[in-house]
């Protein structure tokens, strides 16, 4: 399969079936010739889709409509004129735009010559590398378009207007393409049955379509806000796909009692609160999305565990009765107090049942609550601190935030033990660690620390705390006061680097925060007790990471949970995620991560998580030139990372994501470069010839729980990544484009299968 996110050829053949049936039958009653217009008109789209490989049917065919339906091609006539148009092309797109269309490409002249086909019905131009904005008031010109699919093309820009004016439409699928903007309203669309957006950047306002609806596809866009209750009366919906979106706020549990809904996918989002107990569940629903969002309380009867009726996937939020499940101060970072969702319908209705003075009654008790509280706070507020004044209390050290490190020489740096610092009452410091609660998310807010506050946590730098050495890099387990597990490393810097000049380099450090990185959450710089000016070495405070590495999770099968095939996946995307984060984070982006598998932590949800990547240069002038360095003595093992050969070094990380992909596969490591040429090609040769072989080489622990085009998508974005030539490796957006993909099909095949033992985490 070539490398691009889109859906390889088969699946879009399988897609295209239907249409390909009606094609036939349309095809068998077509008993006037074809006009000569409308066979001009099908050449020239040949000739400005550059012609492709499928169209080369047409050259030289007395009569298109005579041509046998395929799966490349099928065209359709009745009454002399072409109702129906489908090409399948061999152009899969990927994120860096190698199968697009030469820059002569034009789809404003592309649609143009399709109004010339005013009978045509149904129009699928799929995998064809066309790209550029959809003209609206050409698409508008074919009324009678019924079913529309311009996917796995590079189309960019909005969604047109034009396409809401289609009223006979009734299937539109635009997917894995590069639209953005907003959507517009669907909704005098009263034959929709059938709207696919999925893998585009669009957003933020959720569609607004019509209640014939039955298969909604949004995945992997940039809607934002709630879920709006207009779902809740989509009585036809079958399918229901928003996962991998910015969703906030309640779900609409009348959703997941619509009577026709099979599927849903709600994964992936910020979606939060509670679901009531009585929510209620369509009997004819098989697949249950919900894993990482922010939901908490108790699952509803319906959701509480798989069946060979129905598949339920909840890791990654805050339940209190699921297992791998976040810490409930993720999903309710310092609220105040639990707000009940908003009223429901019975059932699948969620309509007008309540009335408007229920809603008023429930806003005033809102209202009430809240009102209550904040005088309750208010309250303590006032004895607290009177209490604080009559015992003058012992004073507390609370460490600025980076921004606020004071740049005057008479406010610097002075000692070893004398970090920027503000004396606080024990009130102050409740309201300051309410303060970094609500901004937190998954790790806590960085701050600056005080070396008395580290030897505290580690015990004085105790060599029973001591997890690793070297000349010139020591790392400590710790233990915070509030309890929290940390690795505090210290790191000793070159002379020439004062306290003030690595404010801004401690201010890249703190933003070095993602899910799935270890991600640093403190530092404290100490300056050289005989220069009090310089620094003589600085301590990074990580968080701790103790459910072991992704390595120990494939062959520890007696001290760890063995990861099926869909887990292993997540792991790998987390994994990508994050060097996606590292190489677009600055430019130069931070490269030659140190990628080893050993080096991939998992957490308590199985989140996947990259330690010791690299740091950021310093730069510096010297001669006329801009140079980048390190600003520590010495770093060794690549634990510190390099900016040398920074322009391969993107490259090398992707090298090391493959072969941890193929660890991933095959559950074993690969131990010299020889073993691993002979993986590579006896992979190359069972994805070429003989799929049941390539069964036969992955992990036997996750035989039975993956998809074979789930596998195969994996192993072949795997030998791409270990080529030899690095330009011949992908880019980490074509990486990550693949993994995700190859989730999509595993998803599929699971929910088709019901295989709900099979997955137990997702991303």
């Amino acid at each position: 399969m070539p490398l691009s996110p889109s859906p390889p050829p088969n699946a879009a053949a399988a897609a295209a079936l239907p249409l390909l049936l009606l094609l036939v039958c349309a095809s068998s009653i077509a008993a006037q010739p074809l006009a000569s217009s409308q066979a001009k008109a099908l050449l020239r789209v040949r000739r400005l889709l550059f012609y492709p490989p499928a169209l080369e049917p047409l050259r030289g065919a007395p009569d298109p409509c005579a041509l046998p339906p395929a799966p490349a091609l099928a065209v359709a006539c009745e009454g002399g004129q072409v109702t129906a148009l489908s090409v399948l092309g061999d152009r899969d797109p990927d994120a860096a735009w190698r199968a697009a269309l030469p820059a002569s490409f034009s789809s404003e002249a592309l649609f143009t010559t399709l109004t010339r086909l005013p009978a045509l019905a149904r129009l699928s131009l799929v995998g064809l590398g066309a790209w550029g904005p959809l003209p609206g008031a050409k698409l508008r010109r074919l009324q009678a378009l019924q079913q529309l699919n311009l996917s796995s093309n590079y189309f960019y820009g909005a969604v047109p207007d034009g396409l809401a004016r289609l009223y006979s439409l009734q299937s539109l699928v635009l997917s894995w393409n590069w639209l953005n903007g907003t959507v517009p309203s669907l909704s005098g669309l009263q034959f929709l049955e059938e709207l696919d957006l999925s893998h585009n950047r669009l957003g933020p306002a959720f569609p607004d379509v019509g209640r014939s609806v039955a298969r909604l596809v949004l995945d992997d866009n940039n809607f934002t806000g709630g879920i709006p209750a207009g779902v809740s009366s989509l009585g036809l919906l079958q399918y229901f796909d928003v996962s991998g979106n910015q969703l906030q706020g309640w779900i609409p549990s009348s959703v997941f009692a619509l009577p026709a809904l099979r599927y849903i996918n709600l994964s992936r989002n910020r979606l939060a609160g509670q679901l009531p107990a009585t929510t209620a569940c369509a009997e004819a629903l098989a697949f249950v999305d919900v894993s990482a969002n922010l939901l908490t309380g108790a699952r509803p009867p319906c959701m509480r565990g798989n069946s060979s009726a129905r598949t339920v996937l909840v890791a990654g939020n805050c339940f209190a009765d699921a297992k791998q499940q976040r810490a409930s101060s993720y999903c309710n970072p310092g609220a105040l107090a639990a707000v009940l969702p908003p009223p429901q319908g019975n059932g699948g209705g969620g309509g007008q049942g309540t009335g408007k003075g229920r809603e008023i009654g429930m806003v005033l008790a809102i209202a009430g609550s809240v009102v209550g509280a904040a005088l309750l706070i208010a309250l303590a507020m006032v004895v607290v601190l009177r209490r604080a004044r009559r015992q003058r209390p012992e004073a507390t050290i609370l460490p600025k935030s980076p921004a606020a490190t004071p740049t005057n020489k008479a406010d610097g740096w002075k000692a070893p033990a004398k970090a920027t610092q503000k004396i606080i009452t024990p009130s102050d410091k409740r309201h300051a660690s309410q303060a970094a609660r609500v901004n937190t998310l998954e790790v806590p807010a960085y701050r600056v620390c005080t070396l008395e506050e580290l030897q505290e946590a580690t015990d004085n730098f105790s060599s029973s705390n001591l997890i690793k050495t070297s000349p010139l890099a020591q790392d400590y387990n710790g233990q915070l006061q509030d309890g929290s597990r940390v690795l505090v490393r210290c790191l000793r810097l070159k002379p020439k680097y004062s306290s003030q000049s690595l404010v801004q380099y401690m201010e890249i450090i703190s933003k070095l925060r993602h899910r799935h990185l270890v991600s640093i959450i403190g530092h404290c710089i100490v300056s050289d007790e005989e220069n009090p000016n310089n620094a003589s070495s600085v301590y990074l405070v990580s968080e701790c990471v103790t459910n072991g590495s992704l390595r120990s999770h494939l062959t520890e099968w007696r001290k760890r949970e063995m990861l099926k095939w869909p887990q292993r996946v997540c792991a790998a995307i987390g994994i990508a995620r994050g060097v996606q984060f590292l190489h677009n984070l600055t430019a130069p982006g931070f490269v030659q991560n140190n990628l080893n598998i050993e080096h991939i932590l998992l957490d308590k949800t199985l989140t996947s998580k990259i330690s010791n990547f690299s740091l950021p240069m310093i730069s510096t002038s010297k001669n006329g030139k801009i140079l980048s360095e390190t600003p520590f003595a010495v770093h060794e093992d690549n634990d510190i990372g390099s900016a040398q050969n920074a322009a391969q070094g993107d490259k090398e990380d992707i090298y090391q994501i493959g072969l941890i992909l193929l660890e991933v596969i095959t559950g074993k490591p690969t131990e010299s470069q020889s073993q691993l040429e002979s993986l590579k090609a006896q992979l190359s040769e069972a994805l070429t010839e003989d799929p049941d072989r390539l069964k036969d080489m992955a992990d036997p622990a996750i035989h039975g729980t993956f998809a074979v085009d789930s596998l195969s998508t994996v192993a072949e974005i795997a030998l791409k990544c270990t080529a030899g030539d690095p330009s011949d490796r992908p880019s980490i957006d074509d990486v990550l484009w693949n993994l995700q993909y190859s989730m999509q099909v595993q998803d599929g095949w699971a929910s088709s299968e019901s295989l709900g033992l099979s997955v137990k985490s997702q991303v």
